[in-house]
């Protein structure tokens, strides 16, 4: 029950979010996104410390480990079917036209403002069910840790050295980048986050489209070759 709460939770204020954010792209939608979650930690911040008088929750459920892990493989199942069954949809047709040109897609009869919202608040919610099932892990949040800049920006990376143009791209970042940031962290605490944006900006110059692209990439090369 409290994680068909969550995923609602998430749907409902996603939706809010992604009309508010319609008009904003690239580099102004990552900066509005960063600065919303910002806010909504002062607001449950503030709210603690004047209302409630308690900053943070300790979590104690009846729940262990191993079923936290079949929880988040089974959402992880239920994220790549969803993807698979949006791709094959009208839906899917729909966002594919958009990302090659919006304008063409607004002049097709593509409600374009409905198709980017609801898969924007879709895969939110996923996002916001993740953290449900997550939450008795860390037995103890609050919202420093909850909102934390950092960790989104560390999911960005992942997704980015995966590569974004295919759903199971970002899986492909999360092994190698957990382990450099555990690396980092032992070795260089004192300046991780240097570090990370330092990675960050290898990441974007050397490999934009990620893992999955020089893969594609040199399958592409060899199909070339062994055609000549």
């Amino acid at each position: 029950l409290v994680l068909l709460i969550a995923f609602v939770i998430g749907f409902m204020l996603s939706l809010l979010v992604g009309l508010s954010t319609l008009r904003l792209s690239g580099v102004y939608f990552v900066i509005f996104t960063f600065g919303l979650a910002e806010l909504v930690r002062q607001l449950v911040t503030w709210y603690e410390v004047n209302v409630t008088r308690t900053l943070g929750r300790y979590v104690f459920v009846d729940i262990t480990t191993e079923q936290i892990y079949w929880q988040l493989l089974a959402l992880a199942v239920a994220v790549f079917i969803s993807g698979w069954l949006i791709q094959r949809s009208k839906l899917g047709l729909a966002l594919r036209v958009i990302g090659d040109d919006e304008a063409v897609a607004r002049h097709v009869g593509i409600n374009t403002t409905m198709a980017k919202v609801v898969l924007f608040a879709f895969s939110a919610s996923f996002m916001t069910l993740a953290g449900a099932v997550m939450a008795p892990r860390w037995t103890y949040i609050d919202p420093a840790i909850a909102f934390n800049p950092v960790v989104s920006f560390q999911v960005l990376i992942m997704a980015l050295l995966g590569g974004v143009h295919r759903l199971y791209g970002p899986v492909f970042g999360v092994i190698p980048l957990a382990l450099l940031f555990e690396f980092l962290l032992a070795k260089f605490p004192n300046h991780f986050s240097i570090m990370v944006g330092i990675a960050f900006l290898l990441i974007v110059y050397a490999i934009p489209r990620g893992i999955v692209g020089l893969i594609e990439g040199a399958q592409l090369s060899l199909h070339r070759m062994r055609g000549a």
